[in-house]
């Protein structure tokens, strides 16, 4: 009952938290096109894979710990795969690359201001 007790659970190592991220996305694909609640769309299909993954790296930099610019600089990449992949119809790949570019840019600026310190 201790401050030191063992409980039972392990910290979650990012790739077990990755790929089980990735297989339950891949399982709610199949399942959304096999009930034709969505029409398939071939370009879509990296949306169902970077879009959660993205998001749990993105939440991983935050609570992970270790390597947090790494891992904030990947998920916002992987995220912005995503967008483009889910939106390719309405939005301008180009505009979700630029937007890309000014954050991994401000996240550098934070990571070398929070270094100086």
């Amino acid at each position: 009952m201790g401050a030191g007790r063992n409980t039972g659970f392990r910290s979650l190592n990012y790739s077990v938290g990755a790929l089980a991220i990735l297989v339950i996305s891949v399982g709610v694909a199949a399942i959304v096109y096999s009930t034709n609640a969505i029409t398939f769309d071939l370009f879509n299909v990296p949306a169902w894979i970077f879009g959660p993954a993205g998001v749990y790296t993105l939440a991983y930099s935050f609570v992970g710990g270790k390597d947090s610019t790494y891992y904030l600089v990947w998920g916002a990449v992987m995220f912005a795969v995503a967008v483009v992949s889910a939106f390719y119809a309405v939005v301008n790949p180009f505009i979700v690359l630029g937007v890309l570019i000014i954050v991994i840019a401000v996240i550098g600026l934070f990571t070398y201001w929070r270094s100086k310190k």
